[in-house]
């Protein structure tokens, strides 16, 4: 019993807030001018249901339609995502193949640097003091 007043608050509530809105202009004309079309619809279609089931249909149809296209696009990212997680073993191992032969450059770089600032210091020259020579021969 409780909740038959229950829903009957509902509806009675639902009917209160309705009217209340139709105070504004702007909802009465919206509201007018939708029930005015929807009378239309129902009119149209009441005396032509072929229309009515032909017009189901062409809906139906580009709904049949899109849905496929989303199921195969779905299946497309699917599978990338699949070939993705594949690679991704292929791809760490080339960044650590990578990473290796850079530290391996750097470090033979850090020695040929090394090398050359050593045999400078045991001779006591530095860039600075070093002569500067000209390629300009006779001048």
């Amino acid at each position: 019993m409780g909740s038959n007043k229950f829903f009957k608050g509902i509806v009675f509530g639902a009917m209160a807030g309705g009217l209340l809105s139709l105070l504004d202009r702007t909802t009465r004309q919206e509201v007018g001018s939708t029930l005015k079309n929807s009378g239309q619809y129902i009119s149209t279609y009441s005396k032509n249901p072929k229309q009515l089931v032909d017009s189901s249909r062409e809906v139906y149809e580009k709904l049949k339609v899109t849905a496929d296209q989303v199921s195969k696009d779905i299946q497309f990212i699917s599978e990338k995502v699949d070939e993705i997680k594949g690679m991704t073993p292929q791809v760490k191992e080339i960044i650590e193949e990578t990473k290796e032969t850079f530290e391996d450059s750097s470090e033979a770089y850090k020695d040929t640097f090394t090398e050359k600032e050593t045999a400078n210091e045991l001779t006591g020259e530095n860039e600075e003091s070093q002569p500067v020579t000209s390629s300009f021969k006779g001048y």
